[in-house]
């Protein structure tokens, strides 16, 4: 859990993404309408993109560890197999 934001969930997992969640997303039936209009594809296809989901990081292989950082609010640091990153997203 996000140290400055309660409702912010880091997630690493066996498809090797790391994932940022805000849980306390919730749309009204009008933001509920344009979210699903914009998750239409160029070739028509629905994508299926919960609004909760705020940020996906790939390229990592096996991630092991990932933390916040204690001192730079909103900086997640990750460690894997291939390596390790650093990373601050506009979204917390």
């Amino acid at each position: 859990w996000c140290p400055n934001d309660d409702s912010v969930l880091a997630v690493a997992g066996a498809d090797d993404q790391l994932t940022l969640w805000d849980l306390a997303v919730e749309l009204d039936a009008e933001e509920e309408a344009r979210h699903r209009d914009a998750m239409v594809g160029p070739d028509g296809t629905k994508r299926e993109v919960p609004a909760q989901l705020l940020f996906v990081h790939q390229g990592q292989n096996h991630i092991k560890e990932l933390h916040w950082h204690p001192q730079i609010p909103g900086v997640l640091g990750s460690t894997a197999a291939s390596g390790f990153n650093f990373f601050k997203t506009i979204s917390v």
